[in-house]
């Protein structure tokens, strides 16, 4: 069993990039906020590091980089490229794991190559289509001679727009610095009432038990892809073009969880129960049976209908910055990066 609270994995990225929003105030290795000690990579003047440690760490992964930031500057390339060919590279090196550590039992050899890509439904999906064709033209545009065959490029689009978290800094703002692609936490399900939450330290993304996990397996443990404050509709409406599923979890099959989401308090002064809507009737309080729902009442009610949705839009898009950030307008967002 892993108790509420419980460490469950600790994870460095596969690769990461920091937002460009953030450039010259982070460390591209670390991002740690650091904007008047930064120092600037000598050869591209784009990436900075805070010190030689993390200037030398990072390396390995800008040099291939380094060498086209150079030639194309000032006409860089977005995150998203960039992403891709930090991966696509350290694909070719060799490299197929990230450092990480995990308490599962059972737990599977994980590599790059076992994370989902989805390729063929992108690929099919007349929603991607643009998306997909400035994702290839982009990508081959960067990379120029080093660039791999447009299914390889695709393919590990997929694993990044399925996979990718936002990395996130809770204490300072805004509160989405970078993206990476974490190996390990990917393999999660998800649940609209998930059992794990996850934070950040700097670049080090970490898994908790939300609750007492009676299975300490990757396979009970869950995460949620969406905004939990959303009604059941909506969810799944964010999650069947973004993840290619129709939630069946315990959250959305149950009506009455749905509807208490949207209840309102009862009229009466006196009581503190919910009083369920369904389509356009009021249902009576089960605490004090009342059923006489004034004009003002209902029309109340129907006030903050038409705002939550507004309220909820305005979540939407702050968390849609952070996904823009990364993907821009040449993607769909990933909603594992709504998590922080």
């Amino acid at each position: 069993m892993a108790r509420q609270g419980s460490m469950l994995m600790s994870a460095l990225p596969f690769s990461h990039v920091l937002y460009d929003s953030e450039r010259g105030k982070r460390c591209d290795e670390c991002f740690s906020l650091r904007s008047d000690e930064l120092k600037r990579c000598v050869a591209c003047k784009f990436a900075s590091y805070c010190d030689k440690k993390c200037q030398q760490k990072a390396w390995i992964d800008h040099k291939k980089e380094c060498q086209h930031l150079k030639l194309m500057t000032p006409a860089v390339p977005d995150e998203a490229v960039r992403l891709l060919s930090r991966i696509i590279y350290k694909i070719r090196r060799g490299v197929l794991e990230a450092k990480e550590w995990n308490q599962f039992e059972n737990y599977p050899e994980r590599t790059i190559h076992h994370v989902i890509s989805h390729r063929e439904l992108i690929k099919n999906d007349p929603a991607m289509k643009r998306k997909v064709a400035t994702i290839l033209y982009e990508t081959r545009r960067f990379m120029a001679n080093d660039s791999p065959s447009d299914d390889d490029i695709l393919e590990i689009y997929g694993k990044v727009i399925m996979n990718a978290f936002v990395i996130c800094d809770e204490l300072n703002q805004p509160m989405y610095v970078g993206c990476g692609m974490y190996i390990g936490p990917c393999i999660m399900d998800h649940s609209c009432y998930p059992n794990a939450i996850i934070t950040f330290s700097g670049i080090t993304l970490n898994v908790r038990a939300g609750t007492d996990i009676a299975v300490n397996d990757h396979k009970h443990t869950f995460i949620s892809y969406a905004e939990l404050l959303a009604p059941r509709e909506e969810r799944r409406a964010q999650l069947q073009p973004d993840y290619y599923f129709h939630c069946e979890c315990t959250q959305c099959s149950n009506d009455d969880i749905d509807r208490m989401m949207l209840s309102t308090k009862c009229p009466n002064a006196e009581c503190d129960a919910p009083i369920i809507r369904i389509g356009d009737d009021f249902q009576p309080c089960t605490a004090c049976t009342c059923s006489n729902f004034s004009a003002i009442y209902e029309s109340s009610v129907d006030e903050i209908t038409r705002w939550s949705p507004a309220v909820y839009k305005q979540l939407q898009e702050w968390q849609q910055y952070g996904k823009d950030i990364l993907f821009g307008s040449i993607s769909k967002p990933s909603s594992r990066a709504t998590f922080c």
